[in-house]
C-alpha cells in the first residue's frame, strides 16, 4: 500500500487547460467582448437619441414659426381705432430688413393711427390657411392664405380683401422675426406659365374646336371693380 497524504496536506489536482492558462485566457476574451458590445450599444443609443432630438427640434422650429406668423399678420392687418396704436408698435418689434423698411412706410405714407381714429375703420383678419414653405432651426418661410374685410364708421364696408403672402422669417435670440414680405398676385403665377398657341406637329383637333385656337378661346372674364377709397379719406393698408 502507498503512504498516505495527511488530509491537512492534501493538494488539489491542477487539470491541463489551467496549466496551459486557456480557462484564464477564455475568460479575458468573454470579458472584452462584452466590453465591446456595451460600448456599441452605448453608441447606437446615443446615436439615435441625438437624431431624435434633432428631428424634434426641427418640428419645434416649424411649429414655432408658424405660429409666429399667425399671430403676426393678425396684428399687423388687424386694428381697430382703440388697440391700433399697439398693434402698430407690436408689429414693429417683429419685422427687420427690408420688411421694417417696408412697413415704416406704409404706415408713415397713411398716417394709419390718425385715420383709423378719424374715420372710426376696424380691419377684421381671418386666416383661412397657413403653412410653413421651408425652414431650418433658424430660418422659415410661411405661406398664409387671409381675408381681410375693412368697415368705416361702424356699419359701411369699405373692402374685402383676400390675400395670399409668405413671411420670410429668421430666429434672433430665440423669437422669429419678419425679413421679407412677398404678396402673392394672379400675375406673378401667370408669368411662370408659358403659354404655347402652335399646334405641335402630328397633332390632331380635337371634335367640335376650329382649327384657330384664338376663336374658340373663352372671352376673358371681366375684372371685378376695385372698391374706391372717398376723396379725402386714405386708403386702408392690406397685404
Amino acid at each position: 500500500m502507498g503512504d498516505l497524504v495527511p488530509a491537512g496536506n492534501a493538494q488539489t489536482e491542477t487539470t491541463l487547460p489551467e496549466k496551459l492558462g486557456i480557462v484564464s485566457r477564455r475568460g479575458r476574451l468573454t470579458a472584452a467582448v462584452l466590453a465591446v458590445l456595451l460600448v456599441a450599444s452605448a453608441a447606437s443609443a446615443i446615436v439615435l437619441g441625438v437624431r431624435y432630438l434633432g428631428a424634434r427640434a426641427d418640428e419645434q422650429a416649424r411649429d414655432s414659426a408658424l405660429s409666429s406668423a399667425r399671430d403676426y399678420v393678425t396684428t399687423m392687418f388687424g386694428y381697430t381705432p382703440k388697440n391700433v396704436a399697439a398693434h402698430v408698435e407690436r408689429s414693429r418689434k417683429v419685422v427687420t430688413g427690408d420688411a421694417k423698411a417696408q412697413y415704416d412706410k406704409i404706415i408713415s405714407d397713411t398716417n394709419l393711427v390718425a385715420e383709423v381714429g378719424k374715420q372710426k375703420i376696424i380691419s377684421e383678419v381671418i386666416i383661412q390657411d397657413a403653412g410653413v414653405v421651408t425652414s431650418t432651426r433658424d430660418t422659415a418661410t410661411v405661406l398664409l392664405f387671409i381675408n381681410q374685410s375693412v368697415t368705416r364708421g361702424g356699419n359701411e364696408l369699405v373692402q374685402i380683401n383676400p390675400s395670399r403672402l409668405t413671411y420670410s422669417m429668421t430666429k434672433d435670440d430665440g423669437r422669429w422675426l419678419i425679413n421679407s414680405i412677398d404678396v402673392i398676385t394672379d400675375d406673378s403665377f401667370r408669368g411662370k406659365v408659358e403659354v404655347t398657341t402652335s399646334v405641335p406637329s402630328g397633332a390632331k383637333p380635337i371634335p367640335g374646336l376650329g382649327r384657330d385656337p384664338a376663336s374658340n378661346s373663352a372671352p376673358a372674364p371681366t375684372p371685378s371693380a376695385t372698391p374706391t377709397t372717398p376723396s379725402g379719406e386714405v386708403p386702408v393698408p392690406t397685404p
